[in-house]
């Protein structure tokens, strides 16, 4: 049985999360959701790699946490001398949210990715926004031919003085962009990279082919309820597909659907290359994550889902 290696380079987060009732929970976020979905869609078929900085406070309960994991290997985990990264998310009724980032570990070093460049796949997930420098990035592209496949995510927030996220456009986007090959991103940070708001799906595939000019091979646009869509290069025309959303029974928290959804989408590629089967094996995983709060029970919930070994 062939097995696959995945390494996920970005920030375990300490998440609280406030609802609109004044609910909260706490818990741990960020490549967390990556690793917990991974590990329960990939079995024993999928070796997990996270490279990231833990603050001093929480890398020993983060080891444990992830020695439940049979397939999670810590060897890319380094504990630093600060705090760790603490995400305060206040969700509105209609599921969006304002966060407040407290603490910052340091940007990843290209020494710390090095051993891991011979991974089928490297999942570069910007939970921060400042996980891995640009210059890292390009050093990654230079020394390895595998998969890049990259979630801007909070590449477009910048961070306030008093920790409050709010988009901007990323000095050197497209060079962080070109570097990929498989660029995941959501309607809002899309408009972003933009510079213009993008009302439409429309509007999405049309800037979606500057940003394959660039050199990624496909866009995935995660739309929340309303799907996903794929524009993709095929030979010398650009293609698209789109998904619709999913009806979701006892819908709970949309927090982490991104993640669980990139973790679907690479498990799919793994398995089979085909760019549409893996966007609706995505768009599927992530409709079942808004079924539970939080990243507990993520695992459990991606066990059910089970795909043709290629």
């Amino acid at each position: 049985m062939q097995k696959f290696k995945v390494a996920v380079i970005g920030t375990i987060n300490r998440d609280t999360i406030i609802f609109p009732s004044g609910k909260r929970t706490e818990s741990f976020g960020g490549i967390l959701y990556n690793l917990s979905a991974l590990s329960g869609l990939g079995g024993r078929r999928i070796n997990i790699y996270p490279i990231c900085n833990l603050g001093y406070d929480v890398c020993n309960q983060m080891k444990e946490i992830l020695k439940c994991f049979d397939n999670v290997r810590s060897e890319g985990i380094n504990r630093v001398r600060r705090k760790n990264n603490h995400a305060y998310l206040f969700m509105n009724a209609e599921n969006q949210r304002q966060e407040i980032l407290r603490n910052r570990v340091p940007a990843l070093s290209f020494s710390q990715i090095k051993p891991f460049l011979n991974s089928d796949v490297i999942l570069v997930n910007f939970i921060s926004g400042f996980d891995i420098s640009l210059d890292t990035l390009r050093r990654i592209r230079k020394n390895t031919d595998v998969v890049i496949y990259m979630d801007v995510h909070s590449l477009t927030l910048g961070v306030g003085k008093d920790g409050k996220r709010f988009f901007r456009t990323p000095r050197g986007w497209r060079g962080y962009l070109e570097q990929a090959d498989l660029v995941q991103t959501n309607l809002s940070e899309l408009s972003v990279l933009s510079g213009k708001k993008l009302r439409s799906v429309k509007d999405a595939q049309d800037f979606g082919t500057y940003v394959l000019s660039l050199g990624p091979k496909a866009l995935l646009v995660t739309l929340g309820q309303k799907g996903a869509l794929i524009i993709y290069k095929d030979r010398k025309a650009f293609k698209f597909k789109r998904y619709r959303g999913m009806k979701v029974q006892g819908l709970k928290d949309t927090t982490g659907c991104g993640d669980v959804f990139s973790a679907g989408f690479i498990v799919g590629y793994l398995h089979s290359q085909n760019l549409i089967r893996c966007l609706d094996f995505a768009n599927r995983v992530a409709a079942e994550k808004c079924k539970i709060s939080g990243v507990e029970g993520v695992a459990k919930l991606m066990r059910k889902f089970v795909l043709t070994p290629r």
